[in-house]
């Protein structure tokens, strides 16, 4: 990835349409870094329809520009109607969709606007669209206005193959700021592998899935800042400072050369306390904490490794298969679990089953019995995660039997997520029977002791914890979902992201509940949300005996300074006196007053500022 205080080599072709000022604007701090570059606008929401007069010699080109397309389009309804067969409704659909494709009315009078108007194909088709939609929306039936969408589904489809011609695209630079209203999961592990210096969002919040990639692949990121996209041209140069939550509007050249070398003193930082990588994550009285990481990919594990984690608290298995139309088969999440576990091996490696829905969606979801995905009114509280697993038993066995294949080569443990009480817990152990019953008879190999447990994420598994524990083999508290449920607030939402509070009262009373019972069974406890990656809380989770803390790979050299710099005396008074304070604002003085000494030294490594 580009240097964070280099220019890059992207550079504008032309300069933006207005000029800009400085100015600073304030989102939500995501992941820490600074990036001094040029921005590239990825707007997700419509596809931007560039509009030019040709001269007449070009109008046979843009004539076989759009026919290319439309050609496109249709290959495209085909391979989309041989795919969705078994559906007499998504048939009936796309041939209508095709036949929109072939009117006159669409690509004729397009056409004609190519040749009269002498303007470019893009801009003729959405005239054209638009044009059909209002002479829908005049007729006084209702199902003809519904229709409209179809038009422009087609239309859409259309232009997105016209704008496939465009060197341009949508692709960013190499080293670009990429600034949007939102990013999928998806969109987000593409950019990394595409080298980007920083992420700024519109939305987003502190744990939505952009800012959890962004730390798991330390790109600083920025999320939350509601109107970024409509301040920001491709171009620009930006200054993101994700450890602050800031973005520098076209910076003046002594703001440039402060952040350049404040990023350079934040690499002296990292350098200083990767020294400590190999040394154990211990307490001054000799109590071990384990470091683990949260994956999504197997290209995360090296740095994992690199930064000192002990194994893999939390693999991600959805992340693999978001950009799938089709499923995911046995033999696929064999060969992907087994990469992980040499990768991390001698380590242990915790795969979480699939936790789709809410903002995790998958193409292939839509083949789901019911096609339940992005229809729920509440989808936070609805068919998501293990309930969308259990409900569809092929395709969750298909990944338990993967995995039970993979885990002869590692010390794989799995973890189900989102149960909610005992009976959950018992009807996914019983598939995984079930499972390895299968494969006994079909003559597989598969690891007969692979211990299970479960996500502490909602506050109902917390009341039944004691009996969760008797039949679960380790917890790991999912402090991201938890805080939502308990808080009784959208942690994707950035207009309620003040509300969510880790040192919330309720929230730290649930994580020593669990904690507590979980040890009065002899079972392990985790932490694995975002909690556990942030210094503030570790004396904290520390103290109220937490065993494992799980977190992105770029958080680990910082909290194991915390650790071996702590004692559990002075960690476990700090908790009891916590845990009797009444708000989450006397909480949080109270840890931060505490970790000042803590972190003391670390101001001389250019510790970077907590945002207020």
């Amino acid at each position: 990835m580009p240097g964070p205080d280099e220019s890059g080599p992207y550079r504008p072709l032309a300069s933006p349409s207005r000029p800009l000022s400085t100015e600073v604007r304030t989102g939500i701090a995501a992941s820490p870094g600074i990036a001094v570059v040029r921005a590239f606008v990825l707007d997700r929401r419509r596809l931007k329809t560039p509009k030019r007069h040709i001269p007449a010699a070009e109008v046979a080109s843009e004539h076989m520009r759009l026919d290319e397309a439309v050609v496109r389009t249709n290959d495209q309804l085909e391979r989309l109607k041989h795919k969705l067969k078994q559906s007499e409704d998504s048939d009936s659909i796309l041939e209508a969709h095709q036949l929109i494709l072939h009117d006159e009315h669409l690509i004729g009078e397009t056409r004609r606007k190519i040749r009269d108007e002498l303007i470019n194909a893009e801009w003729a088709l959405r005239r054209t669209v638009e044009e059909i939609q209002q002479r829908f929306d005049a007729i006084d039936i209702e199902y003809f206005r519904e229709r409209k969408s179809d038009v422009e589904f087609v239309g859409e489809q259309v232009l997105r193959n016209l704008l496939g011609n465009d060197t341009t695209g949508m692709q960013p630079p190499y080293g670009a700021i990429v600034v949007a209203h939102d990013l999928s999961p998806a969109d987000a592990v593409h950019l990394h592998r595409n080298s980007v210096s920083a992420l700024v969002t519109d939305a987003g919040g502190r744990t939505s899935h952009t800012s959890i990639l962004a730390q798991a692949f330390a790109i600083p990121a920025v999320v939350g800042l509601d109107n970024i996209t409509d301040a920001v041209g491709t171009g620009d140069l930006l200054i993101v400072d994700g450890s602050r939550g800031e973005v520098i509007l076209c910076p003046r050249p002594d703001q440039v050369e402060a952040y350049r070398e404040k990023a350079r003193t934040q690499h002296h930082r990292i350098e200083v306390l990767l020294r400590e990588r190999n040394e154990p994550a211990e307490t001054r009285d000799h109590v071990r904490v384990r470091l683990l990481a949260n994956v999504e990919l197997a290209d995360e594990v090296p740095l994992a490794l690199d930064y000192g984690a002990e194994g893999i608290g939390l693999y991600r298995t959805e992340f693999l298969f978001l950009d799938r139309e089709d499923f995911p088969r046995e033999e696929e999440h064999l060969m992907h679990a087994r990469g992980v576990l040499r990768r991390v091996a001698p380590f242990p490696a915790t795969f979480r089953t699939f936790d789709l829905g809410v903002d995790k969606v998958a193409p292939f979801l839509s083949k789901l019995s019911g096609h339940i995905t992005g229809e729920e009114p509440n989808p936070a509280l609805g068919l998501r995660s293990l309930r969308l697993c259990l409900r569809e038993r092929a395709f969750f066995k298909s990944q338990i039997r993967g995995l039970l294949r993979a885990a002869i080569h590692g010390r794989m443990r799995l973890m189900f997520p989102m149960v909610s009480g005992v009976a959950e817990l018992r009807e996914a152990k019983a598939v995984v029977e079930e499972c390895k019953a299968e494969l006994s008879r079909e003559g597989m190999q598969y690891a007969e002791d692979v211990p299970i447990g479960i996500m502490i994420e909602m506050p109902s598994a917390v009341l039944v914890a004691d009996h969760l524990a008797k039949e679960a083999d380790f917890f790991s508290i999912g402090t991201n979902d938890l805080i939502q449920y308990a808080l009784a607030l959208d942690r994707l939402n950035e207009h309620v992201g003040y509300l969510y509070q880790p040192l919330h009262p309720a929230v730290l009373r649930m994580i020593k509940m669990t904690v507590e019972a979980g040890h009065s069974a002899g079972r392990r406890v985790a932490i694995c949300g975002e909690m556990a990656g942030d210094p503030l809380h570790t004396l904290v989770l520390l103290g109220m005996g937490v065993d494992d803390l799980s977190m992105n790979a770029a958080s680990l050299p910082l909290v194991k300074r915390v650790l071996r710099r702590a004692t559990l005396l002075d960690a476990t008074k700090l908790a009891e006196h916590v845990l009797t304070l009444p708000s989450a604002e006397a909480v949080e003085a109270t840890v931060r007053e505490a970790m000042r000494e803590a972190l003391s030294d670390l101001a001389e490594l250019g510790q970077p500022e907590r945002p207020s």
